[in-house]
């Protein structure tokens, strides 16, 4: 009983308030089915760019939410260009659910696969990039720790730890300092939980760009996102963090900016930007070594035709007499 009770506060604890509506213009509803076990279908939509797409984002919603909550990044598309789109997590909104709890990003990185695998069937605009808030962006890092596809992620207040987590929002939210986790009397679960660890996850790329914003109250203080950015072997060009003044984390994804950080919003489209300059200068060292071994082919088929075109030396009119011995 007395993890039941735990159990939904924990659930009150973290439910964030938003105006949930469908997305302003077009939009195509989507569903997938994950490849792990157990399974799920996730649902969602596809905003697509009016024309030629510069990338693709993948938008991930936090927990207790889902993607109607996400839909005032519309925006994306209509003003920067980019196709977004917009998935529930299982057990959220119209993706499948059991009556389970959520775990926190234990299975929910399939979900995300699942999500990247359909834009990558449809040839969606790459590069793609995922823009996450607290669960989705924890999830986010995650998954595009292990998956290539994914240029960059721009994590709005990912927690460090799942089970971590568990213990400091519903603590931060109810202001019980102390409060224990809703799940540590579930061993099976606390386990998984446990699994779910951010910095262990980042360490396995060094490609991948990671920008963090943090709100200076956030339930998931600075300390740990900076933790998560230390753990990436990235270059720090490729890795930022912005903490906002006064911001906790129910606020953050409505920060306005002042004179010394960017707005939320702000942030994103340096994202983006940074995201579509840089890519070309990755792909560089491909496009000149392809050019080079192209020049160089087309140099010595030049040579050769040049050599069979030549006139051949004339043959003796007579053969010499073989030199004999007496």
């Amino acid at each position: 009983m007395r993890h039941l009770v735990v159990t939904l506060l924990f659930i009150c604890a973290v439910a964030l308030s938003a105006a949930a509506r469908p997305p302003t213009g077009p939009y195509e509803d989507f569903r997938v089915k994950t490849d792990n076990i157990p399974q799920a279908e996730i649902a969602g939509w596809f905003l697509p760019a009016a024309s030629r797409a510069k990338g693709t984002v993948f938008i991930l919603h936090g927990y207790n939410n889902n993607k109607h909550y996400m839909v005032g990044y519309e925006w994306i598309r209509d003003r920067e260009g980019w196709n977004v789109l917009l998935p529930d997590f299982r057990e959220h909104g119209d993706s499948t659910r059991t009556g389970h709890i959520s775990t926190l990003g234990y299975y929910e990185i399939w979900d995300v696969k699942a999500v990247v695998d359909y834009a990558d069937a449809k040839h969606l605009a790459k590069p793609y990039i995922i823009l996450g808030r607290s669960l989705g962006a924890a999830t986010g890092l995650r998954w595009a720790s292990m998956d290539p596809r994914i240029d960059g992620v721009l994590a709005i207040s990912p927690f460090k730890n799942a089970y971590r987590a568990s213990q400091q929002l519903p603590a931060s939210r109810l202001h019980i300092a102390g409060l224990p986790s809703p799940f540590t009397w579930s061993p099976g679960y606390r386990h998984m939980l446990e699994q779910v660890d951010i910095p262990q996850a980042v360490s396995k790329r060094d490609d991948l760009r990671i920008w963090i914003m943090s709100g200076e109250q956030d339930a998931f203080p600075p300390d740990d996102e900076r933790a998560i950015l230390k753990a990436s072997p990235s270059p720090d060009s490729l890795k930022r963090l912005v903490v906002a003044p006064g911001m906790d984390h129910r606020s953050i994804g409505g920060f306005k900016g002042d004179a010394a950080h960017p707005s939320t919003d702000q942030y994103v489209r340096e994202f983006l930007a940074a995201t579509r300059r840089d890519r070309p200068q990755w792909a560089m060292p491909w496009v000149t070594g392809l050019g080079g071994a192209f020049g160089v082919a087309i140099i010595g088929l030049v040579v050769l035709r040049n050599r069979l075109q030549k006139t051949p030396p004339p043959l003796p009119q007579t053969l010499p007499e073989p030199n004999l011995p007496a």
